[in-house]
């Protein structure tokens, strides 16, 4: 099964340059994993300057469901999340090769997978 999450986050003003230091810190320190786990990745901003969004397509959930249960990961998603004005909205999207079960995976409202930071849960949309 392969997916595709885009993420947005609508960031602090103020510590917009932070969650970037953040984010880049976390993808140098897996540039290897990345590479190997995801068929592509994108990082960036839209219209708003502090509206950032991450488009990832990942080979395979057990490896994502694996990264998102290790400690690195939910540190680092807490110090994101510490910049972010609101909760992180997700969507999910489906190869059309593979069946729908992605989405039982996921179902709409606050992520079951995703670790909730203070009064911010990932909600899927």
């Amino acid at each position: 099964m392969a997916s595709v999450f885009i993420s947005r986050y609508q960031l602090k003003p103020e510590k917009r340059d932070e969650f970037v230091r953040t984010l880049k810190a976390m993808y140098d320190g897996g540039k290897e994993f990345i590479a190997k786990e995801t068929n592509f990745v994108f990082y960036g901003f839209g219209r708003d300057p502090n509206e950032f969004v991450a488009i990832e397509s990942w080979k395979n959930e057990a490896v994502v469901n694996a990264l998102r249960g290790s400690e690195e990961f939910k540190q680092g998603f807490a110090a994101l999340m510490s910049c972010a004005a609101a909760p992180m909205e997700m969507e999910v999207f489906r190869s059309w090769d593979d069946d729908a079960s992605v989405f039982e995976i996921y179902p709409r409202g606050a992520s079951r997978v995703h670790p909730k930071v203070g009064d911010k849960a990932t909600i899927f949309i």
